[in-house]
């Protein structure tokens, strides 16, 4: 059985070391394509690939982030160039947890023919008795929600499935969906692969997080101009925005977050999925360290990651504001 992963990242710097090192210990291949990151993101996956792992990275330096569309292309090329019976697509924080490769195949097996797997989600979130001196976020964040009450699913891929041309992964690759005859939108089946986990790590520090709040709301405002002002004239702001202009606006208020903040946080957006100014909801964590068989090497910490990030991004859009006059 040939196993394959397929991820879009941007800005994972503190994490794709460990995220590429852990997947490499379990499947038989990565894909990973590279959106236009302005960390050193793609200076670590360079030297991973140097190294010889089962890894290639691709770049797309478009403006848009077109995930969807992006990885079920890549899904159905390692489906026919790479030989892959699965294909998980993965973001750059999200690590399988199985007892074992021999496990994972066992259970891949019972999916039936004609539907999709599907994993579940665990979320780990920062806790006061982190060693801060850790640079890996998976050994240094040992704690998850021990119950999610709206817990999240990725899908596996299949060979059969992605044979129709018409099914395409959503954002964030929780379901599959496809258009029908009559214009309706049909979702493809998905059953539990068993004994399978994925654990999420989606805010790991105060820089990461500063990071993804600066990039996420400028990229935002980038490829979505009149959001502000319609936000602002009182006019309902799409759904998916809401977020990056609060944690924006916040951030040049107080730009310090503890990690009580990246916990409480982690919590509304990714656990209960709430704004921020939605009554907190105290969620029990339970102590369920991923196991890290692996040592990393390229990984280091870096206190003005965020600030070193934005000033790369200004500088490559007004190179292309330039290009354009």
């Amino acid at each position: 059985m040939r196993l394959v992963a397929v991820s879009m990242v941007r800005n994972e710097g503190d994490i794709i070391e460990a995220f590429v090192r852990h997947h490499a210990g379990l499947l038989d291949h990565l894909v990973v394509l590279d959106h236009n990151s302005s960390d050193n993101t793609p200076a670590v996956l360079k030297a991973l690939q140097a190294e010889g792992l089962p890894l290639t990275v691709l770049h797309d330096e478009s403006l848009s982030f077109q995930q969807g569309p992006r990885l079920t292309d890549l899904a159905r090329r390692c489906f026919a160039q790479v030989g892959a019976d699965f294909v998980f697509p993965l973001d750059g924080d999200e690590f399988l947890r199985t007892e074992s490769r021999t496990a994972l195949e066992r259970a891949l097996l019972q999916v039936p023919a004609g539907c999709c797997g599907k994993i579940p989600w665990q979320t780990y979130v920062a806790s006061d008795s982190d060693d801060s001196t850790e640079v890996n976020p998976v050994r240094r964040m040992r704690h998850r929600v021990a119950e999610e009450p709206k817990a999240d699913v990725k899908v596996v891929l299949t060979r059969l499935l992605l044979s129709d041309a018409r099914w395409q992964l959503v954002p964030g690759s929780h379901m599959l969906l496809r258009e029908m005859a009559d214009g309706a939108t049909q979702a493809a089946d998905m059953v539990f692969v068993e004994g399978v986990r994925l654990a999420h790590f989606p805010l790991r520090s105060q820089q990461q997080y500063q990071q993804k709040i600066l990039l996420g709301w400028l990229s935002t405002r980038l490829q979505n101009p009149t959001e502000m002002v319609a936000a602002e004239s009182g006019q309902q702001m799409t759904a998916m925005f809401w977020h990056w202009r609060e944690l924006f606006a916040r951030l040049l208020t107080d730009p310090s977050l503890t990690p009580a903040d990246l916990r409480e946080h982690a919590l509304r957006m990714y656990v209960d999925r709430v704004p921020l100014n939605h009554p907190f909801t105290a969620h029990a964590l339970l102590e369920d360290p991923v196991a890290v068989d692996y040592a990393l090497s390229l990984t280091t910490a870096h206190d003005s990651i965020a600030l070193v990030s934005l000033a790369l991004w200004a500088d490559r859009l007004l190179t292309r504001v330039g290009e354009k006059l």
